[in-house]
């Protein structure tokens, strides 16, 4: 029993330290790429971007791989990536590898599932884990159109 106490502190404190750093993130104030160390992805380079300019209906999970939720969307995303090729665009952003995005896109929690109709208009938001049909619902694609 004191071991699973203590397996859930150290899991609690674990996350509060994440979201901790998270928040910090979101508070600090940009400082330029030179000045931070930080190197900084040019907007052509921009991962969202690249997407949006695909003209598809689009969903960009920003995430990490140290979050169990992330993990398990990763196997979702794939699927919907692979049987919706050329229908919708899809990407996954690992914000503490890459941490512009963090700011730039307002993430506040992870994983969070950012939806984008074909035009490049955010729809909406979405923070934890969500099913492949509920995401296609909030992109307007239907389930039957598969890619064989």
């Amino acid at each position: 029993m004191k071991t699973l106490k203590l397996i859930l502190a150290v899991a609690f404190i674990a996350g509060t330290i994440l979201a901790l750093a998270i928040a910090a993130r979101l508070l600090a104030v940009d400082v330029p790429a030179a000045a931070s160390g930080m190197a900084s992805v040019p907007p052509a380079e921009d991962v969202v971007q690249q997407n949006l300019r695909l003209g598809k209906p689009t969903v960009i999970e920003f995430g990490a791989n140290a979050c169990a939720a992330c993990r398990e969307m990763k196997p979702i995303l794939a699927t919907l990536a692979r049987d919706y090729r050329g229908r919708i665009a899809v990407a996954d952003i690992d914000i503490i590898k890459q941490r512009q995005y963090i700011s730039r896109y307002q993430i506040q929690l992870m994983p969070t599932q950012v939806f984008y109709d074909a035009d490049g208009k955010e729809l909406g938001r979405h923070m934890g884990k969500i099913s492949a049909d509920d995401i296609l619902a909030r992109l307007g694609v239907s389930p039957a159109g598969r890619v064989p």
